[in-house]
């Protein structure tokens, strides 16, 4: 569910929340997750994306959230890869709940 990348020297967390879910975060769990973060690392950039993919026989929506720490943090995003997965399944778990 969620895996480390690089960019621009920076590290990021990558959850791939719509696998799990089949919907996009919203915009008050980003901003429980933001408050989470806070507490392990000084600064922290959330990017939520919808993105398409097209083949001509396959056509796929991916929704990430993608959590960009300081350069500060480099070396130190596996201490909060538990953090970021309780937050998602908080989350997934939060919407199975809810009868229509």
């Amino acid at each position: 569910m969620i895996f480390v990348e690089k960019r621009g020297g920076h590290p990021e967390l990558v959850v791939n929340f719509g696998v799990f879910s089949g919907r996009e975060a919203t915009e008050a769990e980003v901003y429980r997750l933001a408050q989470s973060l806070l507490q392990e690392v000084r600064s922290v950039e959330i990017v939520c994306e919808r993105r398409f993919e097209f083949d001509t026989e396959v056509e796929a929506t991916v929704h990430q959230v993608r959590i960009r720490l300081p350069a500060s943090a480099d070396g130190g995003e596996s201490e909060l890869i538990p953090l970021v997965y309780e937050w998602a399944n908080d989350c997934i778990g939060e919407r199975r709940m809810v009868i229509p």
